[in-house]
């Protein structure tokens, strides 16, 4: 059941960029606020992004990327039905989605610059 939430998410996601018009959706009674939106994308984008590899805690090794998902949404106090349905209707407008989509990158590349280091390292030097 787990994996059916991925992969809905993905096939979702490839809908909403490959639709060239504006589809006969009707808004969800129980939408999620744009703003509220953007702020899970971008939880669920830092989720994809974790590495659970070798070196990471064994509390993380244990759990799988849905779990991870799940967790964004019992952050944000969402049911998943909520959060598909919502995904579905922001999608259906590819351009408002597209905006909606570069703020998303543009807050995540902001959070990636507080922690990249400001001078590469020299490694030779040592």
């Amino acid at each position: 059941m787990k994996q059916w939430i991925g992969i809905l998410l993905f096939t979702t996601f490839v809908l909403g960029f490959t639709s060239c018009y504006n589809t006969s959706v009707h808004k969800p009674d129980k939408l999620i606020p744009k703003e509220k939106f953007m702020k899970m994308m971008v939880d669920i984008y830092l989720v994809q992004g974790m590495n659970v590899g070798s070196d990471t805690l064994n509390e993380l090794k244990n759990l799988s990327q849905t779990d991870l998902y799940y967790s964004v949404l019992k952050k944000y106090s969402v049911p998943d039905t909520v959060f598909v349905r919502s995904l579905i209707y922001y999608s259906s407008f590819p351009k408002e989605y597209e905006k909606m989509h570069v703020q998303i990158m543009s807050s995540l590349n902001e959070s990636e610059s507080q922690f990249k280091p400001k001078e590469k390292l020299d490694l030779e030097a040592k």
